[in-house]
Parts: C-alpha cells; sequence; structure tokens
C-alpha cells in the first residue's frame, strides 16, 4: 500500500534540544517511507508475548496493508496467532528508484552472497553466521527488491538485514530513510514507534558490526524472529494425531460405487468413497476448521471423500496367477481430480510396477476449489479458506490410502476372480506430479503409513513458484481486478507465505528425511525437469536444499549448497532430466510457454526406471545414463 505523498514525506527536522523531529504514518514502518508495510518481515510487526513459544506475535493495524478495491478490512485473524514470521518467508524492500544489483548474489551466483563484500548481508543473530540468499528486483518494478533465502531458514531464530553501498541506476549511492538514519547514528527522534525499537537496533548493530559490517556503511537494516514449529504446523499435526485415532489401523468405512473390469486395458477401475473424520464448518468449500476456545481444531463429523483405484494386469492378471501388489497413491496437479488424474499414463505405469495406484481429491486445490480461490484472489481475506482446507486435504490423503490398504481391500471389487485380494498392505507408497509433487512432501513427511514418495517436478515456497509460473497470467489477471498495484500484488503474493506455513513443504521437508515428531524419517526421490516452464527450478532447488537431498550423479542440475551423491545410492536424492525445455526467463516473469517437460518427465523412460527401481522395500536411486537431452516422452 502505497503512503499518500504529503504522508510519505516523513519529514526529518532538528528541534532546538537536538531531538529530531519524524512524522509517520499509524501503522506503517518509517524505515522504508516508500510502502507502510516495508521493509518486510520486520520486528516492527512483532508484540512481546510471553504466552507464545517465541516470546512474541505478529500483530498488525488496521493501516499496515494494501486493502482491496472495495476497501474491505483485512482479517488478521490467522496472522495474529503466529509467534513470528514464516521461516519460508522471502524478504521484500522497495527503494526511492531502481538499485544496481549487479554485485549482489543472483540465482546462478548464491555463494557470492556469503562473501565479505556483499552489499546485502543476513545474518542469524544468534550463531553470527551468514546466511545464503539471492536477491532480485521484481521484473516489472525494477525498484522492487525481493531478497530470497537459498533454503528455509531456522525456526525461533532472530535474523538481521543489512543493505550497504547500493547506488541507484544513476550512479548516486541510494539515500537511507530519515528514521533509519536517526537509528543508524543514535539520534533521539519524536517518534515513540523508533525509539521503542532502539535498544533491538543497537543489538542487532553491534551483532553486524561483530560480523564485518561497518554500521556507518548502513543504508538500511532490520530484524525480524521466525515462529515455532508449532506455530506452523500444530494445526495440522494436532488434526492428524486425532484423525489417526478415529481411522484405526483400517480406517472406518469403504464404499464402493463402481467396478468395471477391462477398462481401458487394465484389469479393473474402481471408485467409491471412504469415511473420513472432517474437522471443517462444510464439507464443501469455501469451509474453515472449527475451533475450540483455545483455538484447537475440532472434530465436527465424519464425510465420505471419492476415490479412484487402477487395478492393473500385472496383478490381477500376473502370469502364474493373480497376486497382491503395492498400494501407490497418486497426487494430482493444480485444481485436478483424482479420477481425473488417473490418466493412460499412470495406468501404463501402474502395468510397468505392477502396482495398484489410487488417487483422491487434493482437497484445498482441487478443482471444487476452483470458485474459494478466484475469490482469495479479488479479496484475500478468503484465502483462509484455502489454506484451511488445505490442511483438510492432508488428512483426506491421509485417511484415504489407509482405508484402501485397510477395510476396502476386503471388498470384492479389490480381489481378483480366485479371491486373491489384489492390495498388498505391506508395500505403501506414494508418487506426486506437479501440485502433487508439491504438497506430496508435506505427506510423506506426516504420513505415518507411507516411508518412500517420488515427487515430480515438485518445489517449495509457493509464492516464489506461482508468478514464475505459466499457470501465472491467468491467476494475475485476476488478483490485479482486486488489487491494482503491482508493489501491492507482489508484496501480498509473499506476504501470505505466513499462512501458506500450515501446509506448503517449506515447514515440513527439513524433517523428511530425519523425522518429525512420532514419525519417522522418510526417503525420498525428487525428480523435475530442467527449464521447467510451471514449476520453476529455483523452486525444486529451493526444496531440495531445505531438505538437505543430495544431488544423484546423472543430473543436469547441481543446484548450490547440495553435495553429490553416487549414480547407484541408498537413500534420499534429487536429480533433475532434461527434457529438452527452452531455457525459462533469468528474472520473475512467467515462461512465455511451456515446452512440455513439465508433464512428460515423470512418464519418461528414464523417470520410469528411477522409480520402479526406488519404489521397493530395498529400493535404491540408479540414475539413468543420459547425456544431454534424455529420453524425451
Amino acid at each position: 500500500m502505497k503512503t499518500p505523498v504529503l504522508v510519505l514525506a516523513l519529514f526529518i527536522a532538528a528541534c532546538d534540544d537536538g531531538v529530531v523531529d519524524l512524522i509517520e504514518q499509524s501503522g506503517c514502518d518509517s524505515l522504508v517511507p516508500e510502502y507502510c508495510a516495508m521493509p518486510w518481515p520486520s520486528d516492527r510487526f512483532l508484540r512481546d508475548d510471553a504466552s507464545t513459544t517465541t516470546g512474541y506475535r505478529i500483530h498488525y493495524e488496521d493501516t499496515t496493508l494494501a486493502r482491496d478495491r472495495t476497501g474491505e478490512p483485512w482479517d488478521y485473524q490467522l496472522y495474529h496467532r503466529l509467534d513470528g514470521f514464516s521461516p519460508a518467508s522471502h524478504f521484500v524492500v522497495l527503494f526511492d528508484r531502481a538499485p544496481d544489483l549487479s554485485r549482489a548474489a543472483h540465482h546462478d551466483s548464491v555463494e557470492r552472497s556469503l562473501d565479505p563484500a556483499s552489499p546485502i548481508v543476513v545474518l542469524d543473530l544468534d550463531t553470527g553466521e551468514r546466511v545464503a540468499h539471492w536477491v532480485e528486483s521484481d521484473h516489472q518494478v525494477d525498484r522492487l527488491v525481493l531478497i530470497r533465502p537459498a533454503a528455509r531458514l531456522a525456526e525461533n531464530r532472530s535474523y538481521g538485514v543489512a543493505i550497504r553501498d547500493l547506488t541507484g541506476d544513476d550512479g548516486n549511492p541510494i539515500e537511507p530513510s530519515p528514521a533509519f538514519v536517526a537509528l543508524r547514528d543514535d539520534s533521539t527522534t519524536t517518534s515513540p514507534a523508533v525509539e521503542a525499537r532502539r535498544p533491538s537496533y543497537r543489538t542487532l548493530f553491534a551483532r553486524l558490526e561483530a560480523s564485518g559490517v561497518d554500521i556507518a556503511d548502513l543504508q538500511l537494516a532490520w530484524w525480524f524472529h521466525t515462529g515455532s514449529g508449532q506455530s506452523s504446523r500444530g494445526d495440522l499435526l494436532f488434526m492428524r494425531e486425532d484423525a489417526l485415532a478415529r481411522l484405526g489401523p483400517d480406517g472406518i468405512g469403504c464404499t464402493v460405487i463402481s467396478a468395471e473390469d477391462g477398462y481401458k486395458g487394465s484389469y479393473r477401475h474402481v471408485e467409491g468413497t471412504v469415511t473420513v473424520p472432517s474437522y471443517m464448518d462444510s464439507p464443501r468449500p469455501p469451509a474453515r476448521i472449527v475451533r475450540d476456545r483455545d483455538g484447537k481444531p475440532t472434530f465436527v463429523e465424519n464425510v465420505e471423500v471419492s476415490f479412484a483405484v487402477i487395478l492393473p494386469n500385472s496383478v490381477g492378471n500376473a502370469t502364474g496367477g493373480p497376486r497382491p501388489g503395492p498400494m501407490a497413491m497418486f497426487g494430482h496437479g493444480l485444481l485436478g481430480t483424482g479420477t481425473g488424474s488417473l490418466s493412460s499414463g499412470l495406468r501404463t505405469l501402474a502395468e510397468e510396477f505392477g502396482s495398484v495406484v489410487g488417487a483422491t481429491d487434493w482437497t484445498g486445490m482441487a478443482q471444487e476449489d476452483s470458485a474459494t480461490l478466484a475469490l482469495a484472489l479479488v479479496n484475500l481475506n478468503y484465502f483462509a479458506h484455502v489454506a484451511e482446507r488445505l490442511q483438510q486435504g492432508m488428512i483426506n490423503q491421509i485417511a484415504v490410502h489407509r482405508t484402501l490398504a485397510g477395510v476396502c481391500r476386503q471388498n470384492q471389487a479389490f480381489h481378483a476372480a480366485d479371491g486373491t485380494i489384489l492390495i498388498d498392505p505391506d508395500q505403501r507408497y506414494f508418487i506426486g506430479g506437479s501440485q502433487g509433487g508439491i504438497y506430496g512432501a508435506t505427506l510423506l513427511t506426516i504420513s505415518p503409513d507411507v516411508e518412500r514418495g517420488v515427487m515430480v517436478v515438485g518445489g517449495s515456497n509457493y509464492p516464489l513458484m506461482i508468478e514464475r509460473s505459466t499457470n501465472w497470467p491467468m491467476f494475475e489477471q485476476l488478483f490485479a481486478t482486486a488489487y491494482r498495484d503491482r508493489i501491492d500484488r507482489v508484496f501480498l503474493l509473499n506476504h501470505l507465505q505466513q499462512i501458506w506455513d500450515y501446509s506448503d513443504p517449506a515447514s515440513y521437508l527439513p524433517f523428511t528425511t530425519s523425522g518429525l515428531d512420532s514419525i519417522g524419517a522418510k526417503k525420498m526421490l525428487y525428480i523435475v525437469a530442467h527449464n521447467d516452464a510451471q514449476v520453476p527450478n529455483v523452486a525444486s532447488d529451493l526444496a531440495a536444499r531445505t531438505a538437505g537431498l543430495p544431488v544423484i550423479d546423472g543430473s543436469v542440475r547441481q543446484p548450490f549448497g547440495l553435495e553429490r551423491a553416487p549414480a547407484d545410492y541408498d537413500g534420499s536424492g534429487f536429480i533433475a532430466i532434461d527434457m529438452g525445455d527452452a531455457e525459462v526467463p533469468y528474472d520473475n516473469r512467467p515462461p512465455p510457454s511451456d515446452h512440455g517437460g513439465h508433464g512428460s518427465v515423470g512418464f519418461s523412460a528414464a523417470a520410469k526406471a528411477l522409480m520402479a527401481d526406488f519404489l521397493r522395500p530395498d529400493g535404491r536411486i540408479i540414475s539413468p545414463s543420459c547425456e544431454g537431452v534424455c529420453d524425451p516422452y
């Protein structure tokens, strides 16, 4: 939200007693007078709160964030529950003119961010370590700068950001704001908000100076504190534990609606519903989580959730007689359906793997959520409905998988003609593509039933991903009808990460291969398409760094900060396959077109070989031998 020019001027003058006179807008951070809520995230929007894990609570005021074109006030309920900013935050700052970022780190030169002379420094204030990051100007508003940590930050930790030695595109130094000069030079001001921050800024400057930053050179610096795991994951994990107790080891109920033998060459295609605990105020979108007096999610009712399953001939008509096959759940793409995702490619995969493949709608980002998502783009208060439905979607995925391998397998629809049960309950896997490869990392991390998963063209940090996707222009057109200023849209998109965290893989990837609470370590294979036009490689790289995945020999990408692993590897790993796609734009604009690698890499011979070797109890990652373009689909 731009501050009106007369207010934005943020007058500074020396009073007779030497006190600096500052005039600032209520609810704003005066460090960047050009925009109320920047720099972001910032201590300006934290309040001390001894009742939280971190000792802080986020607090915005009515005037802090840009409103939609109708002027509807923000509902800060979900934000004010948080005890710090998202550890997956990307920082947003606006200058009075375009800065020269040629000496800063970019996404292909992240290592430069750790150079002692880097013009932008991100510092862990608890450890004194510099944080690897990259920087870019927005492709439409070049004075709008995004600072992107190379991996998710630590939870419940204070970070400082320092900017120095930047010149504008006119060659002249970027001038610091009067409020920042007063803090930097320890000049007393008439602003209660600035004076309240002074003690913490003395600490910030001391930490920066100890790390080799000359305070006199600073053009801007600020600090913030990240939230706790309880703040970002508490609701979903509470719902999961309650749901598991209700589901029991085999699920609650399974109803078969149809079972078609010989469906498109498969042995059988089954559709039906399973019974799932729901925590929402409605089984249909838009819906919100129902909470008790303490704010914890509350069980509302059992609902029926649809599923579809492919039983391949390689289990139903296997040589030597029918045999049980592993149960693999598939996660579908953006705004798709479980039934619609069981395409010819998946039917072929099921036959080749000798695996039963099932799917259900990814609640929160399924076809039936399209209207809610559209509504959220024109009124961001409704994004809470998207964020909370996505949490219920995780419960649905866990429940459907458990029930298919449990009570459903007793139904005749899952038996061969001779009575053989065709689902092996001891082998349960997950395969996700696109959206399923993104959110599948969350599911794998929290599911007690799945030990291995393959994420195809996945990534992390939705605000980073979406604007670099060929899918974004149609969404941004809608977004722009309500939030007409590009600066508002970029800021608000990144601001949403705070409540995207509830289900975003960024909150779960740090624990996928090490284990989260009562759930043990998992094995994950991350397959991406080089120059993916829908899920950008920078987001896949970020996910791999956050999870600490090694790069398997044979990958055409070597993301910064990741170790290498041999082509025959027992563990989790990342591998990028070149499907021949054109190079994507260097900045944060969407590619002009999708050349097909995004949708085809998962069905390439190379990817299928990788999955076939990995999705076994003793599976390994065995890299395909590709040079250049690898087996286009």
